[in-house]
């Protein structure tokens, strides 16, 4: 949940000049003018954010997300509980992880069934995004890879206790041991190269935004596309 906190400040650069209209959220005052996001349903007053008002039950549009994004931490009978964008079954498991973040019971392809939040609704096709046209052919990109292929490297990994795999067509490493979904359409994750895989990320699976923006390279659409397997697809 530490990754949701983050995209709420470190990402809020990259809100937009002008919001989606299904959009719920506003900036307020801040860096550039967009420093803090305001998920609808109450009113700052334009002031900063407490840590109380992140547990108020804001709920709205993220740029980066999209919707149905709300704070990590929800204030539930004057209590401090976790909020955590999903119904979480505690009863599987999902975040008890051993050693690394790998957790014994995603082997045998237990890691798709044992998701705690909405699954196999994406299923990437050349329609799904609206930027795919133009930049596709500019990469000389085909497609992207099929949920099949994404399904074997997590088998693959889970199977030999790692949290990581190539992402196909790139050079970059996943840990789809942290990819989490956020709100509605949204995932949280993890990547890099060698060793350090280690770069947050945020990717909205509906409109194909990497970080609140369409990809700029082939590699980043198949990073945006594998993560986006990983968390919605049908596995």
């Amino acid at each position: 949940m530490a990754a949701l906190l983050l995209s709420l400040t470190a990402l809020s650069p990259l809100l937009p000049a002008t919001r989606p209209a299904a959009a719920r959220g506003f900036a307020v005052a801040g860096p550039r003018g967009g420093g803090f996001y305001h998920f609808g349903g109450g009113s700052w007053g334009g002031a900063r954010p407490t840590s109380d008002t992140w547990r108020s039950g804001y709920e709205g549009w993220h740029p980066a997300y999209g919707p149905g994004v709300r704070p990590a931490w929800t204030n539930t009978d004057g209590n401090r509980s976790l909020d955590i964008n999903r119904n979480v079954d505690i009863n599987n498991n999902f975040y008890n992880r051993d050693y690394h973040g790998w957790n014994g019971a995603w082997s045998n392809g237990g890691y798709w069934g044992s998701r705690p939040w909405h699954t196999g609704w994406y299923a990437w096709s050349p329609a799904s995004w609206g930027w795919w046209g133009g930049s596709a052919a500019a990469w000389g990109l085909a497609g992207l890879a099929t949920c099949v292929a994404i399904t074997e490297l997590v088998n693959q990994a889970a199977n030999q206790q790692r949290t990581v795999f190539v992402v196909p067509g790139t050079t970059w490493l996943l840990n789809y041991g942290t990819v989490e979904s956020v709100g509605t359409y949204g995932v949280s994750f993890s990547y890099g190269s060698g060793g350090e895989v280690n770069v947050m990320a945020a990717a909205n699976c509906q409109l194909g935004l990497l970080n609140g923006q369409p990809p700029q390279s082939a590699a980043q659409a198949q990073l945006l596309n594998a993560a986006c397997q990983v968390a919605y697809g049908g596995g």
